[in-house]
């Protein structure tokens, strides 16, 4: 998933088998700055469904 607003950005990645076991979401918040996209802040979460399977 990603939305574009001009010079904002947010992508929702999704990381499936991390370390051959965990799901993770991520949220990244990109800026365009110089005319070159920068992440300048990211959020995650382990989905509930592996942290259940330790």
């Amino acid at each position: 998933m990603v939305a574009v607003e001009e010079t904002l950005a947010v992508v929702r990645v999704l990381e499936e088998g991390w370390g051959a076991r965990i799901d993770f979401t991520d949220y990244l918040l990109l800026l365009k700055i110089g005319g070159e996209w920068k992440c300048v802040a990211k959020a995650y979460n382990q989905n509930s469904n592996t942290i259940q399977k330790k």
